[in-house]
């Protein structure tokens, strides 16, 4: 068997206890200060990526009503945390119709409120957008999304039709 001194031994095993130790304590500490960072920065891109879905889907919703040269309606549920497009099949189940439930994956957010341009001090379980066939919107409506702390506000403009995101 080999005859080692303590310091020759510290050479044949690379690191000691105390070493490890430290290590350990110091990887611990930066994921506690990390992991409150990423769990936040998370919840902000929910957000972000549920808002721009919503936006890109009313004015797919706009387009379609234009390109048809008829009227196309996008309704919003809070019950259900969804929405859905009329006339336009789900882009993985072409028999089925296209809907959005936001509190589902990839978006894990929620629609905390509608709102109507007509009636802006009440909120509403759900609300339907109609574009007539020049992509006009029937009525303003304000959608807010919300993951956490972090919310976002989508609104369509009632004459214009311009969807804005606050």
């Amino acid at each position: 068997m080999l005859n080692l001194r303590k310091s020759q031994r510290k050479d044949l095993f690379g690191v000691t206890l105390v070493e490890v130790t430290i290590s350990v304590m110091i990887i611990g500490i930066l994921a506690a200060v990390a992991s409150p960072i990423y769990s936040n920065s998370l919840l902000r891109y929910r957000v972000d990526v549920t808002a721009q879905r919503i936006v890109q889907d009313i004015a797919q919703t706009q387009r379609l009503a234009r390109q048809t040269n008829s009227t196309r309606t996008i309704a919003f549920t809070l019950a259900d945390q969804s929405y859905a497009i009329s006339g336009l099949s789900s882009l993985d189940r072409i028999s089925q119709p296209y809907q959005v439930a936001v509190n589902q994956p990839p978006y894990q957010a929620e629609l905390s409120s509608l709102v109507t341009a007509a009636q802006s001090a009440t909120q509403l379980a759900s609300v339907t957008l109609a574009f007539d066939r020049f992509g006009m919107p029937d009525q303003g409506i304000s959608v807010t999304v919300r993951a956490g702390v972090f919310q976002k506000r989508i609104d369509v403009a009632p004459i214009s039709g311009r969807v804005s995101v606050q």
